[in-house]
């Protein structure tokens, strides 16, 4: 994997005195497989430069979106219009009982004609697609677009906007992101740094996840005094058409559209079988069930589930004959799986 020089940093941000860290790695020649495996995000350099739509947002805007058109299936996608004093910031309201923009159900072809309209505009609003489903939406699109990581069975989605930015957050897949059209700009954190981020409400957010309450554009270190210490372990990597980012599960990412059409397709997958559930179901029942018990409790449960989860080790089980070891085992079957979904179901009906 060959070093490529630093990308540019976000000026506006860098103009208040904060430290960046490293650019990501970018690499040209690579072993896809090794790639996937990587712990840490990997720029992939001309990844999908010989895809036909690549191509054509490389004649213009116009042959992109037309493109795209004739891969949709005409069903209404969402679009989504910030007003023009948001500055393209997807967030909230003031007073955190909604979003800041508006979302209405068009055809393809009406939200293109929005998009391009917003190009000759002094001051445009933020107009976008958010990530749509493209075996739904454009079932024609993966054909001569292909990843060719299908044997992961990944979920593949569509984001169409301009200068749009989308506050960090982090996802519990695994992510192969393909800038199909446009410049996108990411700048990204290890998970340990979620203190430093400032995360807003759980399970209400404007993409469902949870999001950094920091504005990157211009952060207020009087209310986020801890941003300019997570901004020390930051990497930024900017997408040209083509270029495609790898982004391991759990590592917080802001995205920020930095052209009038930019498209970015994703391909989302886990590591771990579906039917184990999502995580965050375990974070929600441990905040129920532990938060509010005394220092001292919660200091014995963190040494239970570091016993039991964190800090899990093989050996812990040889004391206990492998008949007896039940929803201990390491992988759980299938039929273990479904007897604990039985058992939580149960407990949390009483």
């Amino acid at each position: 994997m060959n070093e490529m020089p630093s990308n540019h940093f976000p000026q506006d941000v860098g103009q208040k005195g904060l430290s960046f860290g490293k650019p990501v790695e970018q690499a040209y020649e690579y072993d896809l497989q090794s790639v996937l495996a990587s712990v840490k995000p990997l720029v992939l350099k001309n990844f999908c430069s010989d895809w036909p739509v690549v191509k054509a947002s490389t004649v213009s805007n116009e042959a992109v979106l037309d493109y795209i058109q004739n891969c949709y299936a005409r069903v209404p996608v969402t679009t989504c219009i910030l007003h023009p004093k948001e500055k393209g910031r997807v967030f909230y309201n003031g007073d955190f009982t909604g979003f800041n923009f508006s979302a209405n159900l068009e055809s393809f072809n009406t939200f293109s004609r929005m998009l391009l309209n917003e190009t000759h505009s002094a001051q445009p609003r933020g107009v976008y697609m958010p990530s749509t489903d493209v075996a739904k939406w454009f079932p024609d699109l993966d054909k001569n677009n292909n990843a060719g990581i299908d044997y992961l069975d990944p979920i593949k989605l569509l984001w169409i906007g301009n200068k749009v930015r989308v506050a960090a957050h982090y996802d519990f897949t695994s992510n192969l992101a393909c800038c199909l059209a446009g410049r996108r700009r990411f700048t990204l954190f290890p998970p340990e740094q979620i203190a430093n981020l400032y995360p807003g409400p759980l399970e209400f957010a404007p993409g469902g996840q949870e999001i950094s309450l920091v504005d990157f554009a211009n952060p207020d270190l009087k209310s986020f005094p801890k941003f300019a210490e997570a901004m020390k372990s930051a990497e930024i990597a900017e997408l040209e058409p083509g270029d495609a980012l790898f982004l391991p599960g759990m590592w917080w990412h802001h995205v920020e559209g930095l052209d009038a059409v930019n498209i970015l397709y994703t391909h989302w997958w886990r590591e771990s079988p579906a039917l184990l559930g999502r995580p965050s179901n375990a974070l929600l029942h441990s905040i129920m069930s532990l938060r509010s018990l005394s220092e001292e409790q919660r200091k014995a449960w963190k040494s239970i589930f570091d016993y039991y989860v964190f800090n899990y080790e093989a050996d812990d089980l040889n004391n206990i004959p492998v008949h007896a070891r039940n929803m201990l085992d390491v992988p759980l079957s299938e039929e273990q799986i479904k007897q604990i979904r039985k058992i939580l179901v149960n407990r949390l009906d009483k």
